[in-house]
């Protein structure tokens, strides 16, 4: 079943997501047979305008919003899970700095999104590191510098850095005058001391994003590119609004486009068989159904209230915080709850190479452990819950962000 939506616009971007992921799906296999990037589709999300979904009209772009793009990705990642994922990244800083632009109208955010919608600009992040998955704190260094900052550090999981023109990253800078900070900057990925380390991903699932190790050695990190700062160790408002708001609710979006993906190829195969009268499949699929449209409900509320200032001017940062990773939970769980009704249902064909059963049983298991983790967001959830502190709270820079235009 595909979702009901009634805003025009909306519409207009998860039909062009979806006519996208169909040419997508013909060339999933090979890509991750080969564990190959898929330049071609990045290409053809360029051309079709894909890449600046999230940029504001009056700038060149299409204009989503967040729940926009979490609609779009979950038909893309039905097509594509790797293709998905590593747009996902870009798509999503684009509409953080979209809001900025909307709301303090800095011009440099301006330019940048005017180079995004014509094509010269792609966003990607490099802020993982291991023991550091709640970007709370980093292993990375600053160092100041006449007019900046040297890094220095080692960062995972780089998806897209394959077609990164710039690079969001963090490092500790120790000597700042209110204690350890956090620094979170934003610079061009050609910067001497950046190199992609190719050959560091070798995994299982999502093989085709590529998300390659990335070292820094000395990075010259301008004062002006610093983005925003924290002390460490805290629970930053800031990035409540922009990295977990933005990649918590789309990120449950790609994995459970992923599920989807799989459910409706089940359908039809239990249609090609003569299945639809039996028992058992259709208890399947109607528990695939509500998991399905669970999700979605749960994805569409949180958005809404990230776009509309809500965790932040009317609930705790902690408490933001614990809806925003609850959503992403309730998604890649239950996407991977999809993937394995839907296995246990088509039986052995799931076992071939290259089919998308196969596919989807190792890629959507990666959401589980992408951060937050299952693990972390229960401990989130559950402190919050009890009333208890996970970590001091740090309140944003600024208190109510632009909301969408109706």
């Amino acid at each position: 079943m595909r979702p009901l939506i009634t805003r025009p616009a909306r519409k207009r971007h998860v039909a062009l997501a979806e006519e996208l992921a169909a040419t997508f799906r013909e060339r999933a296999a090979e890509y991750d047979r080969k564990a190959a990037f898929p330049y071609r589709n990045i290409d053809d999300l360029r051309n079709a305008g894909y890449l600046r979904l999230t940029v504001p009209r009056e700038l060149g772009g299409l204009g989503g919003d967040l729940g926009d793009m979490a609609a779009a990705q979950e038909r893309l990642a039905a097509g594509c899970a790797s293709t998905a994922l590593t747009v996902n990244m870009h798509l999503s800083m684009a509409g953080q700095l979209a809001r900025a632009w909307r709301t303090t109208g800095d011009e440099r955010a301006r330019r940048m999104l005017a180079d995004i919608a014509d094509g010269n600009v792609v966003l990607m992040g490099a802020t993982a590191e291991p023991g550091h998955a709640l970007v709370r704190s980093t292993g990375a260094k600053a160092r100041k510098v006449d007019g900046g900052y040297l890094v220095t550090g080692d960062k995972t999981f780089g998806t897209g850095s394959a077609v990164m023109t710039h690079m969001t990253s963090m490092a500790e800078y120790r000597d700042h005058p209110d204690g350890p900070h956090v620094l979170v900057f934003r610079i061009p990925a050609d910067s001497p001391g950046i190199r992609v380390l190719d050959g560091t991903w070798n995994t299982s699932a999502l093989r085709a994003t590529r998300s390659e190790s990335i070292e820094l050695r000395d990075v010259m990190v301008p004062e002006e590119n610093v983005i925003t700062s924290f002390p460490v160790g805290t629970l930053d408002g800031s990035l409540l609004q922009t990295v977990w708001g933005w990649a918590m609710p789309t990120f449950a979006a790609v994995y459970l486009g992923v599920a989807v993906g799989a459910y409706e190829q089940c359908v039809r195969d239990v249609l090609s068989r003569g299945w639809e009268e039996r028992p058992y499949v259709r208890t399947t699929l109607a528990e695939c159904e509500a998991l399905i449209e669970t999700s979605r409900a749960l994805i569409d509320r949180t958005t809404g209230e990230v776009m509309g200032n809500a965790l932040w001017n009317e609930l705790g940062i902690q408490q933001g915080m614990s809806r925003v990773v609850l959503a992403k939970t309730v998604g890649t769980n239950n996407a991977v709850a999809v993937v394995d009704h839907v296995i246990r249902l088509i039986g052995t064909p799931a076992l071939r190479p290259g089919s998308v059963y196969e596919r989807a049983h190792r890629d959507v298991r990666a959401g589980t452990m992408h951060p937050y983790s299952n693990s972390d967001a229960c401990d989130l959830v559950a402190a919050t819950a009890l009333g208890a502190e996970v970590a001091p709270v740090t309140p944003p820079r600024l208190a109510r962000l632009a909301e969408p235009t109706p």
